[in-house]
């Protein structure tokens, strides 16, 4: 017969210890013997800081903070059953990095510290190389990614619900599964892509040392792509041949729609918008299609967006145009980063 006691003096260790838990004790073990279980401290404590030890009182029953130097004697006090001890981290300890790809002449990964900015670490990555295009760099940031997640997600939610009334309300006649599967695939989309998180920024030299706004402070895992300078400019959505054409300055958008075979017959005319080389999207109105249309970067993408007016009956024209665009911009996105 194997007798196992029950545990009568345990003392809770936690914080950062390396190994916090429910420790049992021996009458006469002292707070060192207790670091020693716990396996000693974690690297972003500080030497210098305190224990903090939650005992009770056993003559009014309430616990009671006590507070140990751990380089003092008092690191050999007795432990008592029902203790909790606890050590803090010191704050800005934790690895922190960020990520310069491209045009960059040291690319990699540099440690972040507390307050740097983004011209902080262009510097410390050598400057831009001959060959850069700060107009078309590639910002990203993981906080924004969840956010355009979560949109995209909400998005979803709002053009299934719309689905649903319109079906379940009878109010539209003639609707098939056939006529509503463009939408659904564009809820499927929204529901699987995930968005880089790129944001719009401003990291040409001249700006970033004269203006603090342009100048901001990086995050734990940022990430800054510059890209090699284009020549070209990208025609796509609905056109009779979707391409990239040579950057010609003086072009109108007009004229590199009609390189790109001219407008498809499911174009909206009035919902062709560019986006520039930094990530940020225009709509655009024939009236500005003209002759040297100075809005044009090398770069740029002509996006063609579907007539939604077949959509017009069931409301949905209002909602879907926004989502189109905000998929064409996080796919020109991951097409800046792929062409270097």
């Amino acid at each position: 017969i194997i007798f196992i006691p029950l545990i009568e003096n345990k003392v809770r260790i936690g914080g950062s210890f390396k190994r916090p838990h429910l420790y049992e004790i021996i009458p006469g073990e002292t707070f060192e013997d207790a670091v020693k279980l716990a396996g000693g401290f974690m690297t972003d404590v500080n030497t210098n800081s305190k224990i903090e030890v939650s005992r009770i009182n056993r003559s009014i029953y309430e616990r009671e903070l006590l507070y140990i130097d751990m380089l003092s004697e008092d690191m050999s006090g007795k432990l008592v059953d029902g203790d909790s001890i606890n050590v803090f981290s010191t704050a800005g300890l934790d690895i922190k990095t960020v990520e310069l790809s491209g045009e960059v002449n040291f690319p990699g990964e540099y440690s972040l510290q507390e307050g740097d900015t983004i011209l902080d670490i262009v510097n410390r990555a050598g400057g831009y190389t001959e060959d850069s295009y700060s107009e078309g760099a590639v910002f990203l940031r993981n906080s924004t990614a969840k956010s355009q997640k979560e949109a995209f997600l909400r998005s979803a939610d709002e053009l299934e619900k719309t689905l649903v009334n319109i079906i379940s309300s009878g109010t539209i006649q003639n609707v098939t599964a056939f006529s509503l599967a463009p939408i659904s695939d564009l809820i499927t989309r929204l529901r699987e892509s995930e968005p880089l998180g790129r944001q719009v920024v401003e990291v040409d030299l001249m700006t970033l040392k004269s203006d603090p706004y342009a100048n901001f402070r990086l995050q734990d895992g940022d990430k800054l792509h510059i890209p090699k300078r284009p020549y070209s400019i990208s025609v796509v959505g609905e056109v009779l041949n979707s391409t990239t054409l040579r950057f010609k300055p003086g072009n109108s958008i007009n004229e590199y729609i009609s390189l790109a075979g001219g407008l498809s017959e499911q174009a909206d005319k009035d919902k062709i918008f560019v986006i520039f080389p930094n990530g940020q999207a225009k709509i655009l109105q024939n009236r500005l299609f003209s002759k040297g249309d100075s809005q044009l970067l090398p770069g740029s993408t002509i996006v063609v967006a579907r007539d939604a007016r077949p959509w017009d009956a069931i409301k949905l024209t209002e909602v879907i145009t926004p989502i189109l665009a905000d998929l064409a911009t996080s796919a020109a996105a991951i097409a800046a980063i792929s062409d270097n």
